[in-house]
Order: C-alpha cells, then sequence, then structure tokens
C-alpha cells in the first residue's frame, strides 16, 4: 500500500466481472511511479464475480457498499482517500499509460483550477451493433461540451480531495446524474472548472440496444430526482426528453455520418424517446428509479 499518495484513484463497479480486469491492468500499466498513487475500488452489491476478480490485483484497497447507488459508492471511496488529489474513473474504462502522469502534471501546470475534466474516447467492443455503437460516438461523454455547459462526468474527473469534501461530496440518493450536479454545484460556489484533453481514458459503447434502452431509463430517473420533478408537471418532461429526441435526429439526418447509417440511428433516437417517456409514466406513479 502506497504511505503517502499525491493521487487516490476512485472506481466504483457493481457487476464488473467481465470489464473490471480491463480496467485495472490499464491501471497496473501507467507510467507514473506508483508511490505517487493509491487505488480505491468499491463494490456496489455486485451478486457476480467481482469482488475475487479485484483482489487479484494488490495494489488496490477494495471496499463494499452494499447499498444501490454509484456515488453513495464515490463517497465511500472518497471518505477513505488519503491522496491530496481524487481522480475518478468508471468500471469499464481502459486508462491510457500516461493517465495518472497527465493527471499530476495538470495539478502541477495549472494550479488555478479546480475541477479537471479529462478526455473521454469511446471504443467498440466485438458485439457492438452498428447502430447503437454510431449513436453512443454521436452523443455519449463529450466532455469538452460538458465543460462548456459548466459540469463533466465521474468518467475521467480529478480534483482536491478537500474540495468534494468541503462540499458534501456526490448526491449518494441519485442513481444517475450525480456528478452533473456535484460539479454544477462545485462551479457554483466559484471554483473552476477545465477541459484536459491530454488525461485520457476510453469507455466502451453500448453494445446493443436494449444496453441503450437501460441506460436511459436510469438517466431519467436521474434527471427526475435531480431536477425534483412532479407528477404533476410530467407532460414537461414529457416534452423536454423529446425535444432533446428531435434534435439528436436533427443532428443526425444533417450531420456527416455516413448514408447508411443515418437511418437505423434515427431509429435507434426513436426508441429512446419511447423509452423515456414510459419511464416518465413509472416516476409519476411512484415507481423507484430504474437501475442499469
Amino acid at each position: 500500500m502506497v504511505d503517502d499518495p499525491y493521487v487516490s484513484i476512485i472506481i466504483p463497479v457493481w457487476n464488473g466481472e467481465g470489464r473490471i480486469v480491463a480496467t485495472l491492468q490499464s491501471i497496473a500499466n501507467q507510467t507514473a511511479p506508483k508511490s505517487c498513487f493509491e487505488v480505491i475500488v468499491v463494490d456496489n452489491g455486485s451478486t457476480d464475480g467481482t469482488a475475487e476478480v479485484v483482489r487479484r490485483f494488490p495494489f488496490v484497497k477494495f471496499l463494499s457498499e452494499p447499498q444501490p447507488g454509484s456515488y453513495r459508492a464515490r463517497n465511500l471511496g472518497l471518505a477513505a482517500a488519503r491522496g491530496e488529489f481524487v481522480l475518478f474513473t468508471d468500471g469499464d474504462c481502459v486508462a491510457d499509460p500516461d493517465w495518472v502522469m497527465q493527471a499530476i502534471s495538470a495539478t502541477k501546470r495549472l494550479p488555478d483550477v479546480d475541477v479537471y475534466a479529462g478526455h473521454i474516447t469511446l471504443f467498440r467492443e466485438d458485439k457492438a451493433g452498428p447502430f447503437s455503437a454510431r449513436y453512443e460516438e454521436l452523443i455519449a461523454f463529450n466532455q469538452e461540451v460538458n465543460v462548456q455547459f459548466g459540469h463533466c462526468v465521474t468518467a475521467n474527473w480529478l480534483c482536491r480531495r478537500e474540495l468534494l469534501r468541503s462540499i458534501g461530496g456526490f448526491n449518494q440518493d441519485l442513481l444517475s446524474g450525480g456528478d452533473i450536479d456535484c460539479s454544477r454545484r462545485i462551479v457554483a460556489a466559484g471554483y473552476k472548472l477545465l477541459y484536459v484533453p491530454e488525461m485520457t481514458v476510453k469507455h466502451p459503447t453500448r453494445a446493443k440496444l436494449m444496453d441503450l434502452i437501460r441506460k436511459r431509463r436510469r438517466v431519467v430517473g436521474g434527471r427526475w430526482h435531480l431536477e425534483k420533478m412532479k407528477a404533476e408537471k410530467i407532460a414537461g418532461a414529457a416534452r423536454m426528453f423529446a425535444r432533446e429526441s428531435i434534435e439528436q435526429a436533427r443532428w443526425t439526418i444533417r450531420g456527416g455520418m455516413e448514408m447508411w447509417a443515418k437511418p437505423g440511428v434515427v431509429a435507434v433516437i426513436v426508441v429512446l424517446m419511447l423509452t423515456a417517456q414510459f419511464e416518465l409514466v413509472r416516476l409519476a406513479v411512484g415507481r423507484p428509479a430504474y437501475r442499469s
């Protein structure tokens, strides 16, 4: 175990035995000296072999948060962190070999920044559906655009440990959107957020349409709770999600995507729009938020 780490890497995971190996192997292969960082993996109630897989990596501090919620798991990791900075990623991401070194460099080179939002690239797995993958490549994980709108995501997030603790950490009652909520609170408090493209991780595209449907249900639940939507406001919420889908369809049709892919991607957008409407009805009648 590292005695005095500069950076604490925190990774929540839930039923991730198939992907967490690649994540941890990419961290084992970092060019940064191992004395500079510690690694904390927080299992969030997995029912598969995640725990056994993680314990094969002796450099990992393994914690357990059985109550559902990745932001609850991140808060547990934050409480255990000993580094001056905390660096978050997900249990299905693969870090570039110089990810930690670039994170350390950013803190030295840009000391007036408070939250560093790293770059996220997408990669296709073997069984990725062509339309699902193209949709993800169009929409997902554009961290540069996120920062322009005053927030970032925890797939690649670096900040001082004490800053995150001082604002109360993540809202652990949220199953989705807790990183957007937290980064917006930090920015609203007057702290500086910056996009750092040199600090890169790779994230897999959702392989199948069903993966995208699960994600959309989870995201709608997160937005429902984050924006404190009420049953009587369901029509407005439905219009909001519909407008977003229409804009996505317009980007697809007018953009430079291959002509053969456009109809399939638009069909994906329509399915996800209908999924959002279905999930809003569930939430409006008091059903719990969906966890994927």
